[in-house]
């Protein structure tokens, strides 16, 4: 059982054919609204590989919540979800002609998500225990430490990066990170952003993904390189988030760290070459025929 406390977005998105420089006005050629956030979206693409996940978070006592809640509900147990008084988290994000994004997050109810209610026995029964940094930064710094102290393993996505204290990085299991954050992760650290460099310098699981490039880890001695398959993108916006998940996912179910490094670099190819957030990301059965 796979465990995340993570954000619940709403996503306005909007298709454009360049993003705008500063002070620019540009006319989109169609908009949508739809589900997302990292915790989300990570948490339904567990679900959708066929993991049992149990999502801890919050939303707004408004219209958009159930806007948020609408692919979670029949995929993953969302009984941990508290009603708050501030808005539901949301995103605004540009997607250009070549499927980049560029995106803005606006937080709200996710600052209020209580750590606590990830309960001491649910961390018995968890196998994984799944993070962002899309929360307030003092509930998972706390989940952490408490997670450290159970048989879960925990898998922190830096995303988007922020500086925590280098011990408590090396409580978790896994770190992912994506070349920017691995980066700035690197700045912090005073390393090279490889991941052997940063798992070496936090004494800790690293994994950064590479877009195009794929994606490497150095985890318990071992250093791992997968390749990206090679699609046409027409939206990346979840792609990330449905790496994260699947790994998780697959390493629930016990496969080694390469073959769940390639399950997930497949499944995130398959959410690029497919338009939406939550909606790109393929089910079990998607990923096994790619595979």
């Amino acid at each position: 059982m796979i465990v995340t406390f993570g954000s619940i977005n709403v996503d306005l998105v909007y298709l454009v054919e360049e993003i705008p420089l500063a002070g620019q006005t540009v006319l989109a050629r169609g908009s949508r609204t739809e589900a997302g956030g990292k915790g989300a979206n990570q948490a339904l693409a567990a679900a959708r590989d066929g993991a049992t996940v149990v999502m801890v978070g919050a939303v707004g006592d408004d219209a958009m919540a159930p806007i948020a809640l609408r692919n979670l509900q029949s995929e993953v147990d969302i009984s941990r979800v508290v009603r708050s008084k501030e808005a539901t988290g949301s995103a605004a994000i540009m997607i250009d002609a070549n499927g980049r994004n560029m995106i803005a997050v606006a937080a709200g109810a996710n600052l209020v998500a209580q750590s606590d209610g990830v309960e001491d026995e649910l961390l018995r029964n968890a196998t994984y225990v799944l993070m962002q940094m899309e929360n307030h930064a003092t509930q998972i710094e706390n989940l952490i430490r408490r997670v450290s102290n159970h048989p879960a393993k925990s898998i922190l996505n830096l995303a988007p990066a922020y500086r925590l204290d280098r011990d408590l990085l090396s409580l978790v299991d896994i770190i992912i990170v994506n070349e920017d954050e691995a980066e700035a992760l690197a700045g912090w650290l005073g390393c090279e952003p490889r991941a052997r460099s940063l798992s070496d310098a936090l004494n800790t699981g690293v994994l950064r993904t590479m877009g195009g490039e794929g994606a490497e880890a150095f985890v318990d001695g071992k250093e791992v390189r997968v390749p990206a398959l090679r699609i046409d993108a027409v939206d990346t916006t979840a792609a990330g988030d449905c790496f994260v998940g699947v790994l998780a996912a697959a390493l629930d179910r016990g496969l080694p760290l390469d073959s769940a490094m390639r399950r997930a670099a497949t499944a995130a190819a398959i959410a690029c070459s497919h338009p939406g957030s939550q909606s790109s990301i393929p089910h079990k059965a998607d990923t096994d025929s790619w595979t």
